[in-house]
């Protein structure tokens, strides 16, 4: 696992490129109750040395506890840890100027961009001995989160650039790491070495270059493909809803003599969810050769206690496989991000969790025995 920096150490030999490699990795084991609960999503705070040991610091109910990198395991008795010492500020902010024909990859962060010129934080690195800056990429051309890592001397003096590569957090001067939320008892921490490879400096540049390229090419077909506001189902269901979140979801359910385990399942959870998928954004269509077959269809299968359903009589929701299993549709920002047909397995395992928040940043909860929604970071909750 490694990522590549151009990095400009000697201006006498040119650019170089430099590999920024993963060379370990610890897993630390951390209690549920030490991240903040269930969902929290405490981050390490800093990397301190206490008596010759490398100890990551979370900060729990603002108390700080501390884990040995080595072993992974929580230090439950130790002197007050030492920080360790910064030659020079460690936080710096760096102007980027375009010049006219430069190659830097930066260039091609934000398309929009008329003055060539971007802001960069810096943090510094004790073990490397330079400063790291990151720069996001414009998702919305990319359809991507995507990044280029700066690099600078202790001066400022532009060195180089990474593009898309694992992200550093801390360094104390003898250890350069990375470190992810495994999940919510586990975090791993990635040790990174900074190394110079014989590669061309150029070559490596254009590729980083037509990646993003066809990312950005890859991205329009993709939008193009999933445009919500020309896909006829999603069309025929704001016939007679009104849309009003930039987060939905789409469940159709195909007519038939007798329904199928998976329809059963779909419809049992419907229905004793009622309460979340009226108020939530979630809308059903009834695909039948007519209405009378569609409205007995509803009638027949207790779904008259759901308040969005549309009945699709022309074969609109029909795939070209001619499929009548459950489909899923999810749209965000106007563009189809999911739309599938599950087996009856999945209803179950996959289908009926993402209808419902699992997996989708989206939780409902009963609160005072009414559903409550609000906006959080975009999602649709019903906060408790």
């Amino acid at each position: 696992m490694s990522a590549l920096v151009s990095c400009n150490r000697n201006t006498k030999s040119g650019p170089a490129v430099y590999e920024l490699e993963v060379y370990k990795t610890q897993e630390v084991l951390v209690n549920a109750e030490d991240r903040g609960g269930r969902y929290g999503r405490t981050l390490p705070a800093d990397l301190l040395d206490a008596d010759g040991k490398d100890v990551l610091v979370f900060l729990v109910n603002d108390k700080e506890q501390y884990y040995d990198l080595e072993t992974g395991k929580k230090i439950s008795d130790v002197g007050e840890p030492v920080e360790a010492t910064m030659p020079l500020d460690t936080n710096k902010t760096f102007k980027l100027q375009l010049a006219s024909g430069n190659e830097k990859l930066w260039t091609e962060i934000n398309p929009y961009n008329e003055n060539n010129e971007v802001q960069v934080s810096l943090e510094y690195d004790m073990t490397n001995d330079v400063y790291w800056g990151g720069i996001s990429y414009d998702f919305q051309y990319y359809g991507e989160t995507l990044h280029t890592l700066v690099l600078t001397d202790k001066d400022l003096n532009y060195l180089g650039e990474i593009y898309n590569a694992v992200w550093p957090w801390f360094s104390n001067g003898r250890i350069l790491v990375n470190i992810e939320p495994v999940n919510d008892s586990i975090v791993k921490v990635n040790y990174l070495k900074l190394t110079k490879t014989d590669r061309n400096y150029k070559q490596y540049i254009d590729s980083c270059r037509a990646d993003l390229e066809k990312k950005h090419k890859d991205w329009e077909e993709y939008k193009e493909k999933n445009n919500a506001e020309t896909n006829p189902v999603i069309g025929l269901v704001k016939t007679q809803n009104k849309f009003d979140c930039w987060q939905y979801k789409v469940v159709t359910l195909y007519c038939k003599d007798e329904i199928s385990d998976g329809d059963k399942m779909l419809i049992d959870s419907l229905i004793g969810k009622k309460e979340i998928v009226n108020l939530a954004p979630i809308y059903l269509v009834i695909s039948a050769e007519n209405e009378e077959a569609a409205a007995s269809y509803v009638k027949k299968n207790g779904l008259d206690c759901i308040d969005k359903i549309v009945f699709d009589t022309e074969g609109i929701a029909k795939t070209d496989a001619g499929q009548d299993n459950p489909r899923f549709m999810l749209v965000e920002e106007s563009l189809i991000t999911k739309d599938t047909i599950y087996s009856t397995d999945d209803v179950a395992k996959k289908m009926i969790p993402r209808l419902f928040g699992e997996g989708l940043g989206t939780w409902y909860w009963i609160y005072d025995g009414e559903l409550v929604v609000s906006a959080l970071a975009g999602a649709y909750y019903i906060d408790d």
